[in-house]
Formats: structure tokens, C-alpha cells, sequence
């Protein structure tokens, strides 16, 4: 029995149904970009069946994990009640203390998955783009993401990137800080390169 297989047995487990199967697309998904653009097959793998483990705790669980892992941050108390963001920062802990992991980068990947931020490795920006179009997301706006990632990885974290801005503006809620350092840099980073390629030979 191979440790994948009994890495899905457990995370399975500890989710519901409907997140494990999302967590299997974002697996699928980001092994396929791994293909394209040259990303550990590896490192991807545990990242995408890891970036949900603590989506479905509550709160309060995810509060006490961080601070009993000494993780605990004085800017999370904004985010205290808000599960959607503090499960990327508890699922960090869970893929370490639960799972083993000590990679950096996909412990890092797990935490920016939702939010995005700035330096962001190709597996940060493997990982931000399969949890967005992976084949079981069906809102409006996917498919673009969908197109993008097919031919520009970057133009598809910065597609991702006004997609959640311009949704979290319109409903008038609290936006994390990495997201806008980490539009701020792709865009600049996009911009360069489009610049490069109209001034090329």
C-alpha cells in the first residue's frame, strides 16, 4: 500500500465527502500544471491533498491550533471568525504535526493557497491556480482562469488575483494583506513582460 494511498485514506476521514473530492481535482489539476511548467509532481501532490485538511474544523479549533503550535499571530485576530482564511494557516500546522511534512515550500504553499502573497513560488502559483479551476468549480469566470493557465501561468494568478478583489470589494468585507502584495507584484511582474515582448526584436 503505497503512502499516497494512505495519505488519502486519512485526509479523507477528516473532511467531508464533497471537499474530498474537491481535494482530489486540485490534485489532478495541479499534477497536469506540474507537467506544463515544470513544478515537482511530488511536492504538488502532498500540497493539494493537504491545502484543505483544516477547512472543516471549527473555528475555534483552528484558533487553538495555532496557538498551541506557537503559531499564533497578532494580525489573525482580525481574521478570528473568518474560516475561509484562518483553515490555510491551520492546515500548515496539521500537514506538519499530523502528516509529517517539513518541506518549506509545501507547508508555504498550503498557507497561500487562498490568499495568495507575495514571492510566490511555482508551486505557490501551481497550487493558488488548481484550487481555483479545478473541474469541479462551476462559477462564472473559471473557464477564462481555465484558458489562461493553458498558456501563462502568471497571467493566470493575476486573473485569480482581480477575480477575488473585485468579489470581496463588492460584498464590502476585510481583504488580507497578502492578497494585495501579491497583486501588487504580479502585476508589475506581468506588465514587465508584456513590455519586453512588444520592445523584443
Amino acid at each position: 500500500m503505497s503512502a499516497v494511498f494512505c495519505m488519502e485514506n486519512k485526509i479523507r476521514g477528516m473532511i467531508t465527502e464533497k471537499r474530498y473530492l474537491h481535494t482530489l481535482g486540485v490534485r489532478d489539476t495541479a499534477l497536469l500544471l506540474c507537467r506544463q511548467y515544470g513544478c515537482s509532481q511530488k511536492k504538488a501532490e502532498a500540497a493539494a491533498l493537504l491545502h484543505d485538511i483544516a477547512r472543516d474544523l471549527p473555528v475555534e479549533k483552528m484558533v487553538e491550533l495555532l496557538q498551541t503550535n506557537g503559531l499564533w499571530k497578532s494580525e489573525y485576530s482580525v481574521i478570528e471568525h473568518n474560516p475561509l482564511l484562518l483553515h490555510a494557516h491551520a492546515g500548515k500546522v496539521i500537514a506538519r504535526t499530523e502528516f509529517g511534512v517539513q518541506d518549506k515550500e509545501i507547508l508555504q504553499s498550503i498557507e497561500l493557497h487562498t490568499t495568495g502573497g507575495e514571492s510566490m513560488s511555482l508551486l505557490d502559483k501551481i497550487i493558488f491556480v488548481a484550487d481555483f479551476t479545478e473541474p469541479g468549480r462551476t462559477f462564472g469566470g473559471v473557464e477564462k482562469a481555465r484558458e489562461l493557465v493553458c498558456r501563462d501561468l502568471d497571467r493566470a494568478v493575476l486573473y485569480i488575483y482581480r477575480f477575488i478583489l473585485r468579489h470581496l470589494l463588492g460584498k464590502e468585507v476585510f481583504i488580507c494583506k497578502n492578497t494585495f502584495l501579491g497583486y501588487n507584484e504580479i502585476v508589475l511582474q506581468v506588465g514587465k513582460g508584456h513590455e519586453s515582448q512588444n520592445h523584443g526584436g
